[in-house]
């Protein structure tokens, strides 16, 4: 599929930011309900941040391994969508909203979940086989979508998909420690729903709003183009 034009009008920009936002807490998610399987119902959830239950230190690197892992998938069924040239958007934007370039980076500096698992088999040289085993896991999608590009616009067209999107997302972290942190470190209680804030799941069925829309206007726009 060489020539894809990935979009960058603003309905296109809205629903990336919004897949983002949600891949972004499908992945915390799954940490927490790794933690919750794994060790009972007491752990806790925020928009991007997520306590495990008292006594779950010794199952910490299977919830640790839950999160990349959906990452990872999502990344993966991006590129078989991008190869095989079907719902390309799509195809694009589940290996872009999963952030193969800050999976990598934070590898690269010692941290991260990769870092973390690591760490077990070696404690002192873990920041490189995490970035490796991020190298692995990251590249086959990335060229994937970097070979579909026009040839004339991929130095720029991937760069910019892969950075715009998050710049909206950067605040994200510190405003959910202010919001959530009391309830993080167990200070106050909150109505929640399999141990996450009620406020946080409309949060998110507001963004998947978001999401249907911007998709929504990106067709309606396209159908109303020159014939």
């Amino acid at each position: 599929m060489p020539g894809y034009r990935f979009p960058f009008d603003p309905r296109s920009l809205l629903a990336l930011v919004a897949l983002c936002w949600l891949a972004s807490f499908a992945h915390e998610f799954t940490h927490h309900l790794a933690g919750l399987v794994l060790c009972g119902p007491s752990g806790r959830m925020s928009l991007s941040l997520f306590a495990l239950a008292d006594g779950c230190d010794a199952r910490w690197p299977w919830t640790t391994a839950a999160g990349p892992a959906l990452s990872y998938v999502l990344m993966w069924a991006g590129m078989v969508l991008v190869l095989r040239g079907r719902a390309p958007w799509w195809g694009f934007a589940l290996v872009i909203a999963n952030k193969p370039l800050m999976r990598l980076l934070t590898a690269a500096t010692g941290g991260g979940d990769e870092g973390r698992l690591w760490s077990l088999v070696a404690p002192r040289a873990a920041p490189w086989p995490a970035t490796v085993t991020v190298l692995a896991l990251v590249l086959p999608p990335l060229w994937a979508c970097w070979r579909a590009l026009p040839p004339g616009r991929r130095g720029w067209m991937l760069p910019a998909a892969l950075l715009l999107p998050m710049l909206p997302l950067l605040g994200v972290p510190a405003i959910d420690a202010a919001v959530y942190g009391d309830w993080i470190h167990g200070r106050v209680v909150l109505l929640a729903a399999l141990g996450v804030p009620y406020s946080v799941w409309a949060t998110e069925i507001g963004v998947l709003l978001l999401l249907c829309l911007g998709l929504g206007m990106q067709s309606a726009w396209r159908d109303a183009g020159p014939r």
